[in-house]
């Protein structure tokens, strides 16, 4: 009898100390109820941001440590918001243990622009630091929030394939034939170019072939974009009668231009393309691979074609005394296929990608 006690004894124990293991995993950890505040930099401070160093670091953050009460390992995050919105919807910019940060140049103007600033205008965001520890019942603990002022730099554009649709192209309101593209600007993706023949009644630009969005029209003199089909279906660029034009667009402005084109109409009876990208040698500029002359447009030429990593150029009527390429120099190509555009009224082409 008196072993059976000693037995219920230790049960009694080791069911005591189980339970003490558990309420020591389950302890909920309060951070200190003082605020915590940002250190680096002072509410108020402006940064002009400088595209030529991107990589540079641009804004250091460091603030106080918060204190939970027991030895715990603390994550803060850094929070970015739009000003005057309280951070209803708070952007994490970085996450770490310790209690300071850097943002470089590029990371800082990505965010600024996301925030919705607007490129070399001065504007402000806010800014804050949240604190967790590593248990799920634990409540976020955040600073003292600052507001900070900011100049961004114009980021890099997006490339944009943009296509002709509308009565005064050849596609008419169709969008899954005979869609020509417009010409990118080599440097500045948010350029684009066209000159060649349209119908009257105008036209409007689509960014993929059989979709009606995104897409790109008037409201105005402005450029109006459409976002989904479910947008607003923007007006025409306008083409008032039949005849050659010359057309601007900027997609970082939305702004655009279009005249009459008045420049030479040389007619050429081939165009071909040549250079080390048809063999992956200089053997390639003894070969010419012939592009197709449009029926709409006798200026607007096209052909699909795998290239090989290397240079290229454009020629007319099979001889060199008339050839195109970039500034004069030759076109850089990485290996593809493409299907390339050329238009020889101003020399300008596109590749655009194609399986």
């Amino acid at each position: 009898m008196k072993h059976i006690y000693q037995i219920f004894i230790a049960v009694i124990l080791l069911t005591g100390f189980w339970s003490c293991e558990n309420e020591t995993d389950l302890m909920i950890l309060e951070p200190q109820e003082a605020a915590f505040s940002i250190i680096t930099p002072e509410s108020g401070s402006s940064t002009i941001l400088n595209k030529d160093t991107p990589n540079n670091t641009a804004l250091t953050l460091s603030w106080e440590k918060v204190n939970y009460g027991n030895p715990t390992i603390i994550t803060y995050t850094v929070q970015f918001a739009a000003s005057n919105t309280e951070f209803a919807a708070p952007v994490d910019i970085s996450t770490a243990t310790t209690t300071h940060a850097t943002i470089t140049v590029a990371e800082l103007n990505a965010k600024a622009l996301e925030l919705g600033l607007t490129a070399n205008v001065e504007g402000t965001i806010d800014v804050r630091i949240k604190s967790t520890v590593g248990t799920t019942l634990s409540e976020p603990k955040f600073s003292t929030p600052i507001t900070i002022a900011l100049t961004p730099y114009r980021g890099v554009f997006p490339k944009v394939d943009l296509f002709l649709v509308g009565p005064g192209t050849a596609a008419g309101w169709s969008v899954t034939s005979n869609n020509m593209p417009i010409y990118r600007d080599p440097k500045e993706n948010a350029k684009h170019y066209y000159t060649g023949f349209f119908n009257k009644d105008g036209f409007k630009l689509i960014e993929q072939i059989g979709f009606w969005a995104p897409a790109y029209g008037t409201n105005d003199a402005k450029v109006q974009y459409r976002a989904t089909e479910s947008d607003t279906d923007p007006g025409v660029f306008p083409t008032p009668a039949a005849g050659y034009y010359s057309f601007e667009l900027n997609l970082e402005d939305l702004t655009y231009k279009i005249t009459p084109y008045t420049g030479p109409m040389t007619t050429y009876a081939t165009i071909g393309l040549t250079g080390s990208v048809l063999t992956g040698n200089d053997a390639g500029w003894d070969t010419e691979v012939p592009l197709v002359k449009s029926a709409f447009d006798g200026h607007i030429w096209k052909v699909t074609q795998t290239l090989k990593a290397g240079k290229m150029k454009f020629k007319a009527n099979g001889a060199w005394d008339v050839s195109w390429g970039d500034n004069g120099g030759d076109i850089i190509v990485e290996a593809g296929k493409y299907e390339i555009w050329f238009n020889d009224l101003d020399g300008r082409y596109m590749f655009i990608p194609t399986l």
